[in-house]
């Protein structure tokens, strides 16, 4: 049974290796497989919020984006991550979903003991990605938005994309419809300080004001509802809306918020001009990545922190610190 195990372990990591085998010899991929996806630059934005209260001035907001944990990132990338967030001194921290890969529960102590070890003065609040429920969504033959098998083969599958050409159906199937939530991922982030949203907007008390954080669901399950997230929005107050895809913006135009903080598209992942549509399938490229100033409201999409395969060209992982002023 064991050394059945192993050859399937084997087979399973053949792609992976000769993978890794050609970024070395090739000589110009050893900078996008080895270096630059192991690197976290830091972001620093300040947006103007008309009438912005008093006590909401110079409020500094951190957020990181897909982190896809799984046991070969390693414990000293994490203790980066975590020293770099805390050199923000944020009153608020949000995660913009993705916590694992491909739905695989394989690193959960590591991911609750992380998240855990995080803390903000106002609190933590996180939105679920298309990874986190219990199947994995993503875009399918069709270019359908719906449930796809989970693989740990992943380098098969994106090198696959290099020779199709996938128009996005706009569609979402009966089966991402119907995705449950992930019940180990959710339990492991009750014992942390991090406030899971869905669908639902919280009233935060700063000093002598409020601000709305609003968290939705993710857009390709079709398990979004603006309409209740923001049922209970104080208009009177700031609104920051988190949520893992960028492509629910246009969704959003008509509700009552000033910043929208996303992430998914890992800013491109392998960030040439002929390639990276080929990675990052999105309805709106405009929304790829950075910020984006829509009817005097911004929009930031981070290019996020993880990635389900180790490589990234100009596209290195960020965090962002937001600070708000008047």
């Amino acid at each position: 049974m064991k050394k059945n195990h192993r050859l399937n372990k084997f087979i399973i990591n053949l792609p992976n290796f000769f993978w890794d085998l050609w970024c070395c010899l090739s000589i110009i991929g050893i900078w996008p497989r080895f270096i630059e996806n192991k690197l976290v630059s830091k972001t620093f934005k300040r947006f103007k919020i008309p009438y912005l209260p008093k006590d909401l001035q110079g409020l500094k907001i951190a957020q990181f984006s897909d982190l896809h944990l799984h046991p070969q990132v390693s414990q000293r990338f994490l203790k980066k991550i975590k020293r770099k967030i805390e050199s923000f001194q944020p009153d608020i921290i949000v995660f913009t979903g993705d916590f694992l890969c491909f739905s695989l529960s394989r690193d959960l102590i590591r991911l609750e003991q992380f998240f855990a070890s995080l803390k903000a003065p106002y609190g933590c609040f996180a939105v679920l990605g298309n990874h986190d429920y219990n199947a994995f969504v993503s875009v399918n033959e069709k270019g359908e938005y719906d449930v796809l098998p989970s693989s740990t083969g992943s380098i098969n599958k994106v090198l696959k994309r290099l020779w199709t050409n996938k128009i996005l159906a706009r569609r979402v199937t009966d089966h991402a419809r119907a995705v449950k939530p992930h019940e180990e991922l959710e339990k492991a982030l009750k014992n942390t300080h991090f406030r899971l949203l869905k669908n639902e907007s919280l009233l935060i008390p700063i000093k002598g004001s409020f601000i709305n954080i609003i968290g939705l669901e993710e857009y390709s399950t079709g398990r979004h509802a603006p309409r209740l997230a923001f049922q209970t929005v104080d208009p009177h107050f700031p609104g920051l809306v988190i949520a893992h895809n960028p492509d629910i913006v246009p969704h959003l135009l008509n509700f009552p918020w000033d910043v929208i903080l996303c992430g998914h598209t890992h800013g491109g992942q392998v960030n040439l001009p002929w390639l990276w549509k080929k990675f990052t399938l999105m309805e709106n490229p405009y929304l790829k990545k950075g910020l984006i100033c829509m009817q005097n409201k911004w929009i930031y999409v981070n290019r996020g922190i993880g990635s389900i395969m180790p490589f990234r060209w100009f596209s290195m992982p960020e965090l962002l610190l937001l600070t708000l002023e008047a």
